[in-house]
């Protein structure tokens, strides 16, 4: 007995279960687990701004930059910026018209697209969301136009506007997707929210309401999303809704600010008024209350939260399902 117990105590010695470690080393913080390592990086690389979209097939080309949507035809390109929406009646009615051309006149719209709220190809099809942003930067406009690739057309073909408008603020966003083989979008339209789907034998979008005063919306695929709105009683709502049959599951409620940290599984929610920072996991219910000057990242080894943000003193990894202190880092 004394011999299996005294190698029973080596076996333990000789493999100690190894502890978390958290580090900082070259503006970078190494997680340690096990034999398991991560890198997060104080600052990420800056995104860079998508400059063009080009679609091909064989000598046609249609490419979407700063000159608006250019379509080139074997050595001939020519470009075009949609002006004829503005202003047509398949669009506008006569009282939406007649305010436009006043707003034209005035310089506070043009009448060429300024933006792209996004594009998809289906087959040799490409499906262009312009975005017509008004002077001050507010959208005003959105409308679908599509081009065939195997046709010698310099004309885009004009398909609908869009019931409502995105929130796309990019020069070239995404916000166009597929969703039950049609072209779709998250709009506001007015203190409505929802999905926007277009009808291609009615030639219009049909709407669905799904909520009210939204502040923001994150795909998770074309089929799911997370969204943020206002309440009429000044708090917010954070939740999940899936756009195939609009069912939503509403997750975190609080006062100030609130925002999900990123679209991977737990949705971790960040809820900010004055001083007051916490973070909710949505799957568990856990919480964790945090310095007003934080940042964070999450690894697959846990959560990494330093301060202050620029210039880190201290930083802590957590488990996220109870928020559990697994290592801790302070500058020397």
């Amino acid at each position: 007995m004394v011999g299996a117990y005294l190698l029973l105590c080596l076996s333990v010695y000789q493999n100690p279960v190894d502890k978390p470690s958290l580090r900082f080393f070259q503006e970078n913080f190494i997680v340690r687990v096990g034999d398991k390592r991560e890198t997060v990086p104080l600052q990420l690389p800056k995104e860079k701004p998508v400059l063009s979209l080009s679609f091909r097939k064989n000598k046609n080309y249609a490419v979407w930059d700063d000159r608006g949507l250019t379509i080139r035809v074997g050595q001939v390109a020519k470009s075009t910026r949609l002006e004829a929406i503005a202003t047509s009646p398949k669009a506008f009615d006569a009282d939406e018209l007649k305010q436009n051309v006043e707003l034209i006149e005035k310089k506070q719209r043009t009448r060429g697209a300024t933006a792209l709220s996004g594009a998809k190809r289906v087959g040799n099809l490409v499906f262009f969301l312009a975005r017509w942003d008004e002077k001050d930067g507010k959208p005003w406009l959105e409308a679908l136009v599509s081009l065939d690739l195997t046709e010698d057309s310099y004309h885009p073909k004009f398909l609908a506007r869009l019931s409502g408008l995105t929130l796309a603020e990019k020069p070239i966003d995404d916000r166009l997707f597929i969703l039950n083989e049609r072209m779709s979008a998250v709009v506001r339209k007015g203190e409505q929210w929802g999905l926007a789907s277009f009808d291609p034998d009615a030639s219009v979008f049909d709407f669905k309401e799904a909520g009210r005063k939204l502040e923001s919306y994150d795909p998770l695929t074309s089929r799911y999303g997370v969204f943020v709105e206002r309440t009429d009683y000044g708090s917010r709502i954070g939740g999940r809704i899936d756009l195939q049959n609009l069912n939503r599951k509403n997750l975190v409620e609080g006062k100030g600010t609130l925002r999900f940290t990123d679209t991977s599984d737990p949705l971790i929610a960040l809820l900010s008024k004055g001083n007051d920072v916490r973070l909710l996991n949505t799957e568990t219910g856990a919480e964790l209350d945090l310095l007003s000057s934080v940042a964070m990242r999450r690894t697959a080894l846990g959560l990494v939260v330093w301060s202050p943000f620029k210039a880190p003193k201290r930083a802590w990894l957590y488990g996220m399902e109870r928020w559990t202190p697994l290592a801790e880092w302070v500058a020397e």
